[in-house]
């Protein structure tokens, strides 16, 4: 059995969860990499990606995984659809029926 340490919320972590909550557009880590460098200068893409890995297990986002496009995230984690345009390979939140 692994016995996982607790997770805490740091500095970088508090920082790639914001900029992915404010995010629109359903980012790629490389993406959100560049948003969250603009804040944190040093960060690296690794550290994203570590991270991104981390909150999708515990819960805390949404790992969005197509057939033939890359890994994206979303950082609303309540019940929803997503659609994706077969053009430009854009993801957006679809509309549900109450």
């Amino acid at each position: 059995m692994a016995f996982r340490k607790p997770f805490r919320m740091t500095h970088q972590r508090r920082v790639i969860l914001e900029q992915l909550q404010a995010a629109e557009d359903h980012p790629t880590a490389d993406e959100l990499y560049a948003r969250v460098r603009q804040v944190l200068p040093r960060v690296s893409l690794g550290t994203v990606y570590r991270n991104l890995e981390t909150m999708a297990q515990l819960g805390m986002v949404r790992k969005l995984e197509t057939a033939d496009g890359p890994r994206r995230f979303d950082g609303r984690t309540h019940r929803h659809s997503h659609v994706r345009c077969v053009a430009c390979g854009r993801v957006a939140d679809a509309p549900m029926p109450s």
